[in-house]
């Protein structure tokens, strides 16, 4: 068959002179060759199972050499197997015997100079050949990370995190060799990270960060409209353009630099361009790692939305029946150090907090703001854009002008601004605190700066609380029990319980008696009085200046 094989110039005359099978021979044969070199990497396996497998004997049509023999298998070092390096698979030595006939192939098994292989190259080599038989295996090896210990991986590609039934759906053929893969990359759940300081290692982190994506231009005149607009937003005010211009400059001067304090931006005046500014000039700096929100991701149980953020604009946030129930919520996404981020069908993760944050809205309380607060710098435009500023600045926004205002921002001086500097005091900010004040601190107020007709003085708990529900009645405001008022108010004034005092205050009057009651005190005893005798007289004091007549303390038990 041999002189055959050579008569012919090509394997399409090959085949028809002499038939398949002869081309078959032939190139078995030339593979054969081959593995001389002794190395796997030499071959393209196909896909075989692991196991040794029965074999067909040879027919008249498949006729083996020893030279054949020796160049296309090798025997399996240690369990004494046979290697076909054409099939790649593993036959027992009956299965051998049975394909190249018993006499060739003890021939071949006593031969000296027949080559070896180990099992463990054998396994190496099984597993390629699956590897290879797989659609898509390489890319799934390359894109996908399991995050070790949980359910879940790290998808390259799309940049999110992913749980395995999803990954399931996405590489249903090649999950299985994936997920057995030796060569599957593996990170810990806990060096999955986003740092956009990228300071983490490499070689044993994930990075969820990969760089702000506009390059800054430095050429003011493509931004004027928008440094226009943001002048028009803080109604001209020097003050509150200087911080706030450093508040937007600051987190891009030092990418992943988290500020403890918020912008809150409101008016009833539609049209001023705030949406315009803080959502078509700022996100573009950020790109990716922006994202307009609302209501809905505030209140919702999966904050996944907070992975990976470094600017968030917030617009209408709360419904007017919610707005009370969230503060904490916005306290932690101002201040928090980190944040946990829970997704639907994927275990949470601790993530660490870079989100600096915008609230805009068009309510006159988007949401009560504490009277010590330190956190938000509070705006309100007083007027809406002109058109000619309104067309210039969208002009812009499509024409450079985001990146124009990024060079701008990245030379802007920064003085003493850091990330912990407070939120100033603004006429905006202070009428905001006063609107959502409780009955009780509203009162308080008043009596304290003496605007009410109730001296501010030592007086009885229960006179100052008559006062209050006259004050609340007047105002329309909501009344709180005299209980709650009595604490909330221990918080500002000094209260003692069980002080004495006499009722009636005249000494000449037969049937006065000795009496205790709690009081606020807020003044020190004179020497000139005995403690009973001065408590008595702010009593009546009290009562005398407050209008407070026998109806009313009969109204309010007294």
């Amino acid at each position: 068959m041999a002189d055959k094989i050579r008569a012919y110039s090509d394997f399409n005359d090959l085949h028809c002179g002499a038939g398949l099978d002869a081309v078959k021979h032939q190139i078995e044969s030339a593979v054969g060759r081959l593995m001389a070199s002794n190395d796997p990497d030499d071959f393209v396996p196909s896909p075989a199972p692991s196991e040794p497998e029965e074999v067909p004997a040879v027919t008249e049509s498949e006729p083996f050499t020893i030279k054949d023999l020796m160049a296309r298998f090798a025997l399996i070092y240690p369990d004494g197997n046979i290697w076909d390096a054409h099939k790649q698979t593993k036959i027992k030595v009956a299965a051998f015997k049975r394909l190249v006939g018993k006499k060739l192939g003890q021939e071949w098994l006593d031969a000296e100079g027949k080559r070896q292989i180990a099992d463990e190259d054998i396994q190496s080599a099984v597993r390629a050949a699956r590897k290879r038989g797989v659609p898509g295996i390489d890319r799934a090896l390359e894109r996908f990370v399991y995050l070790e210990p949980s359910r879940t991986v790290w998808d390259s590609e799309l940049r999110q995190v992913i749980g395995m039934d999803d990954l399931k759906c996405m590489i249903p053929v090649a999950f299985d060799h994936w997920n057995t893969a030796p060569e599957r990359k593996v990170v810990l759940k806990k060096n999955l990270v986003f740092d956009p300081t990228q300071r983490s290692d490499p070689d044993t982190h994930i990075n969820m960060f990969r760089g702000l994506p506009l390059e800054p231009v430095q050429n003011d005149d493509a931004c004027r409209g928008i440094r226009a607009l943001l002048w028009s937003l803080c109604n001209q005010d020097d003050h509150v353009w200087t911080w706030l211009t450093r508040w937007l400059a600051y987190p891009l001067q030092h990418v992943g630099a988290k500020l403890r304090t918020a912008v809150l931006m409101h008016s009833e005046v539609q049209g001023s361009g705030k949406s315009l500014f803080f959502d078509g000039v700022m996100r573009p700096l950020y790109g990716e790692y922006s994202a307009t929100l609302g209501q809905h991701q505030m209140e919702s149980a999966y904050t996944d939305w907070q992975s990976n953020l470094l600017y968030g604009l917030f617009e209408e946030i709360f419904s007017r029946s919610s707005k009370y129930n969230q503060m904490g919520t916005i306290k932690q996404l101002i201040t928090g150090e980190t944040t946990r981020i829970e997704k639907k069908f994927v275990s949470g993760w601790e993530e660490a907090n870079h989100m600096n944050a915008v609230f805009l809205s068009n309510e006159i309380q988007p949401f009560p703001v504490e009277t010590s607060d330190r956190r938000f710098l509070v705006i309100w435009p007083k007027k809406k854009i002109d058109p000619d500023l309104k067309n210039l600045v969208s002009w812009e926004i499509n024409n450079g002008g985001p990146a124009a205002f990024l060079g701008w921002l990245l030379r802007i001086d920064l003085a003493d601004f850091d990330q912990y500097s407070e939120a100033p005091m603004t006429p905006e900010k202070q009428r905001l605190i006063d609107f959502g004040l409780p009955s009780w601190e509203s009162f308080y107020r008043e009596w304290a700066a003496g605007n009410l007709d109730a001296p501010y003085h030592t007086c009885l708990s229960d006179d100052l609380y008559r006062v209050y529900v006259k004050w609340c009645r007047e105002g329309n405001e909501r009344l709180m029990t005299r209980e709650k008022f009595s604490a909330a108010l221990s918080a500002r004034e000094k209260r003692r319980s069980s002080v004495k005092w006499y009722d009636p205050p005249t000494p000449t009057v037969i049937n006065r008696r000795e009496r205790k009651g709690t009081f606020f005190v807020l003044h020190k005893k004179p020497d000139s009085k005995s403690q009973i005798q001065w408590v008595t007289d702010c009593v009546w004091e009290f009562r005398e200046q407050s209008g407070l007549n026998a109806e009313d303390m009969h109204s309010n038990g007294a």
